[in-house]
């Protein structure tokens, strides 16, 4: 393993840790649980959602995704980016509208992702041409 791809992996273990974490204190502090008092809910769930889209575009570099896989798995951290930011936004109009966009963005990487599954699955069910 090179120093860079080293240096990649463990970044993006520590992002992933710190995003789980993030999201752990998330859910004590929702439960009641006095965690971070500093931090309000929105600011763990934007954190929480900022590192994970952050190591997932660290990810695509170690693994140089094929052009659609990538362009699929930018889709989806570029997601995670727009929704940390829109948790840190105040309700607006603007707010409103990139949360929508966000929805939009998931729904269309699942539907993506479902396609390409029921494309693939079909495609193994195809009889095969027999050379007799």
């Amino acid at each position: 393993m090179t120093k860079v791809n080293w240096l990649l992996r463990s970044i993006t273990i520590i992002l992933a840790v710190l995003a789980v974490a993030f999201s752990g204190a998330l859910l004590a502090k929702d439960a009641g649980v006095k965690i971070l008092p500093q931090l309000p809910l929105h600011v763990l769930s934007a954190v929480s959602l900022l590192l994970v889209g952050a190591a997932s575009l660290i990810v695509q570099a170690m693994m140089r995704p094929r052009p659609r896989k990538l362009l699929k798995n930018l889709l989806l951290a570029t997601t995670f980016f727009l929704w940390g930011i829109v948790q840190l936004m105040p309700q607006s109009i603007l707010s409103m509208r990139l949360d929508n966009l966000v929805i939009a963005l998931f729904v269309l990487d699942l539907a993506w992702a479902a396609l390409l599954r029921v494309r693939t699955s079909h495609e193994s069910l195809q009889p095969h041409a027999c050379n007799e």
